[in-house]
């Protein structure tokens, strides 16, 4: 294309033509005779060429457009492809962020529970520890329990007794009534005596009922001299123990109260009465226990609740409770117990406080009493 523009040029390039190439036809000033020798020949190879050129440009300028438009179109797929590209990385990066937050509380976590487990197995172990010491406990308190079961089952011989005599009368009443019943309408006379039978007999039913009550009465005597037994024998046990320990660490106390009370509902629960304080670390004005020497405790608590008014107390170690014991309210005078070892340092203090309730039994022999020694 370059070539036919240059032949094209340095063929008009003279300064003034005698034939116009465009249009053919003849100038009437003719200034070089050399033009005139230009045949139409020539002319129409002019005419050719500048068809050839203007297709050309055509065709070039419809291949820029095309270019031009393919261009576009590229910037515009590369444009979204980065938008793309961008979101993407966005995402990830927020991804990956989460994920590193993620892992770092993992390991936390992951560090928390270790430590609380390393928590836990010392726990564990103190608690074998003190299921084996518990253990040798309930072995000495089985013996106990056999002793106090051969005298209840003594008790339960006389209940099943008065019982029998209890259903044989209302037997005896039922049969009576369905002779009244059976005679009403045939026998006026023998009604009558079949009713001052039925009188005598419901008199009978009174006498046994208060003789039942009387019985009842002596029950919760007999509990409550089992009551004192178990605190007796504990004292007994306490004793024993006593002797297996150093002798010049040897700390033991049993208190009690020989009073009643049906109003008592807050504060300590104070033992004036004391049976045994080796060491004296048991103050009966204040109810408080304070240890002398650093080592593992034992304490125990009998408490009595006063005619079915419920009673909860909590031995304390320092102000905070550590367990509880509880008479139900369900029947009368019932007894509640409790027993806990704890690891005192020396000064640590321990008292009976009330939770619940009111009010307490005893009796002139203690049996809401708290004992307490040391075991090593």
């Amino acid at each position: 294309m370059l070539v036919t523009l240059y032949i094209l040029v340095s063929m008009v390039g003279v300064r003034s033509a005698t034939v116009s190439i465009l249009t053919d036809e003849i100038s009437q000033i003719r200034t070089n005779p050399i033009i005139n020798e230009i045949s139409a020949k020539n002319v129409d190879v002019f005419r050719k060429l500048l068809n050839q050129e203007t297709l050309i440009r055509i065709n070039l300028v419809k291949n820029v457009h095309a270019l031009m438009k393919d261009m576009l179109t590229l910037q515009e797929k590369l444009a979204e492809t980065e938008g793309k590209i961008s979101r993407i990385k966005t995402t990830t990066d927020d991804e990956i962020s989460e994920l590193k937050k993620q892992v770092e509380f993992l390991k936390v976590e992951n560090t928390a529970l270790k430590n609380k487990t390393a928590v836990d197995e010392k726990e564990i172990m103190i608690l074998k520890e003190n299921l084996e010491n518990v253990a040798n406990t309930l072995t000495d308190l089985k013996v106990e329990v056999r002793f106090l079961s051969i005298t209840v089952f003594g008790m339960n011989d006389d209940f099943k007794e008065i019982d029998e005599r209890f259903r044989e009368l209302e037997n005896s009443t039922k049969e009576i009534e369905n002779e009244v019943r059976m005679n009403d309408k045939s026998n006026a006379a023998a009604l009558s005596d079949l009713e001052k039978r039925h009188l005598v007999l419901i008199d009978d039913l009174k006498n046994i009922t208060s003789s039942l009550q009387a019985d009842i009465g002596e029950y919760e005597t007999n509990q409550l001299k089992i009551s004192a037994t178990i605190s007796s024998l504990e004292l007994f046990r306490i004793n024993q123990t006593l002797t297996k320990c150093d002798p010049k660490q040897k700390v033991a106390f049993t208190a009690g109260v020989t009073t009643r009370s049906s109003t008592w509902n807050s504060g300590t629960l104070i033992f004036n009465i004391v049976i045994l304080n080796v060491g004296n670390g048991y103050n009966p004005s204040t109810g408080v226990f304070t240890a002398p020497v650093a080592g593992t405790y034992v304490f125990y608590v009998t408490a009595l609740e006063y005619s079915k008014q419920y009673l909860s107390v909590d031995i304390v170690l320092n102000s905070e409770p550590k367990v509880k014991l509880v008479g139900d309210s369900e029947a009368a005078y019932q007894t509640g117990t409790n027993m806990v070892v704890l690891n005192l340092q020396k000064g640590d203090s321990v008292w009976v406080k009330h939770a619940s309730g009111k009010g307490y039994w005893s009796t002139g022999i203690p049996v809401t009493t708290f004992s307490g020694f040391l075991i090593g």
